[in-house]
């Protein structure tokens, strides 16, 4: 594919635009980006192309056709917070027909720029959904050992791995790896040896069967069968409840570290808020292009939840600033983001900062799409697995094999979970590809007590 035969235009500030050159440039595809308030190319397409009252961002393929983003992009299900103990509340309707129709988006412009989006195939052995590092994995060890094996993925390779700029612990690596680099090795090795990845699908629906396989609905529309499947779809980050933040997702405001929009930070004043290593990553990598990045943490300090190494260099870091004990209270701009309100957790101290960019990395919340209802969660979402399956449920509520269930095997008999998205997971690329190899060998001891 030619670098100029697919543009996408928008407006910098307009929502979705920044998640879409995200998808794009995470899954290698070339493309020529088109600001069309300030790329003199613009005055060239208005009127063949008839911009006027098209909906950003566009895709504009070689052929001359287009394809316009949803009319209001939500890439990702947020949840609300909840008081302890208590389910979030449910998820609004017009939330779900804007993530659905930005997921049928996502999902025609990845099949239009010639990425697999669609499975070859009506059954399968192995679904696994999300190709994180524990995804792959397991795809990786199934698909090499004889079992026919499709991937579903929304975004990209690498999951919330993919976008590190930096991972410094992953062993075997004395110098470190990016995750981009770490995804990519990764997803090479899993196709070589057979698994079907589809990039850009995403699983609408899924449900056991009365044969004991299961049935997956894809937001291609196709419906596949399979027998076992592996859960590693990972964590979504927390929706952060102050005004103004809403009205500047995707227009100063990024959920995730987005390693993409660093290059164009440069001059820019830039804001990372969460104390975790994702959070303490984006912030050195920021602070490679920015000249200043202000880090704001709820905690006393960064001890407490990030490894020791990230805390050493950032506070060695002459362009990070750390501000504990704080909070994000407001956000503030015209039609971008242009600074942001920081109130203190503990006094009525306010300040106000210029923000040009502030990425949001402020918790985890697990994704569990098609999998509610049944398949047992702990009270925060994430999925039990093993004997916690069992532990404090009557006996055949959520089990009903003589055996007992598999590590990493969920309440549904060969259903498996590794990486973030189990209960009681480390929340590491190491163990999350240990997981992955784990679950592969147990869907072969499922399968062979099954046939």
């Amino acid at each position: 594919m030619e670098a100029s035969s697919t543009y996408l235009l928008g407006q910098a500030s307009t929502p979705g635009v920044p998640e879409t050159r995200q998808f794009l440039t995470r899954n290698g595809v070339p493309f020529q980006w088109v600001d069309v308030d300030s790329d003199p190319l613009v005055g060239l397409l208005r009127g063949r192309a008839r911009l006027e009252g098209r909906r950003y961002p566009m895709a504009l393929f070689a052929d001359g056709s287009v394809l316009e983003g949803p009319e209001r992009f939500m890439l990702t299900r947020y949840v609300h917070h909840a008081a302890p103990g208590m389910p979030p509340p449910p998820v609004a309707q017009e939330d779900e027909r804007a993530y659905a129709a930005t997921a049928r988006f996502k999902q025609q412009l990845a099949e239009r720029v010639g990425l697999p989006s669609r499975p070859t195939g009506a059954q399968y052995d192995v679904a696994v959904v999300g190709a994180g590092p524990a995804g792959l994995t397991a795809a990786l060890y199934c698909a090499s050992e004889g079992l026919s094996t499709i991937v579903v993925e929304a975004i990209a390779p690498g999951g919330q791995a993919g976008t590190s700029a930096h991972i410094e612990n992953y062993p075997g690596f004395e110098q470190g790896i990016s995750g981009a680099e770490l995804a990519t090795s990764i997803h090479a090795q899993a196709s070589r040896l057979g698994a079907e990845i589809l990039i850009g699908a995403e699983l609408i629906t899924a449900a056991p069967t009365a044969q004991g396989t299961f049935t997956v609905d894809l937001t291609c529309g196709s419906v596949i069968e399979v027998r076992t499947g592996v859960a590693a779809t990972g964590v979504d980050y927390r929706r952060l409840e102050a005004p103004g933040v809403e009205r500047f997702v995707g227009a100063g405001i990024h959920y995730g570290s987005a390693p993409g929009e660093a290059a164009g930070l440069q001059g820019r004043d830039v804001i990372i808020v969460g104390g975790g290593n994702s959070a303490g990553q984006a912030a050195l990598h920021m602070a490679d292009h920015a000249p200043g990045v202000t880090v704001i943490v709820r905690r006393d300090d960064l001890d407490s939840s990030m490894s020791s190494y990230l805390v050493e260099r950032i506070n060695r870091h002459p362009r990070i600033t750390v501000r504990t004990s704080s909070r994000v209270a407001e956000a503030r701009g015209d039609s971008r983001l242009r600074s942001i309100v920081v109130a203190g957790t503990g006094n009525d101290e306010v300040d106000e900062l210029p923000a040009d960019a502030m990425f949001l990395l402020i918790g985890a919340r697990p994704i569990t799409i098609g999998l509610e209802g049944w398949i047992r969660r702990d009270e925060h979402g994430f999925l039990l697995t093993g004997q916690d399956v069992l532990a404090g449920a009557p006996p055949g509520t959520w089990w009903n094999l003589p055996r007992d269930p598999f590590p990493l095997e969920s309440s549904q008999p060969g259903v498996f979970v590794a990486g973030d998205l189990r209960h009681g997971s480390i929340k590491r690329v190491a163990s999350a590809v240990g997981e992955g190899a784990m679950a592969a060998s147990l869907i072969h001891r499922h399968l062979a007590l099954s046939t």
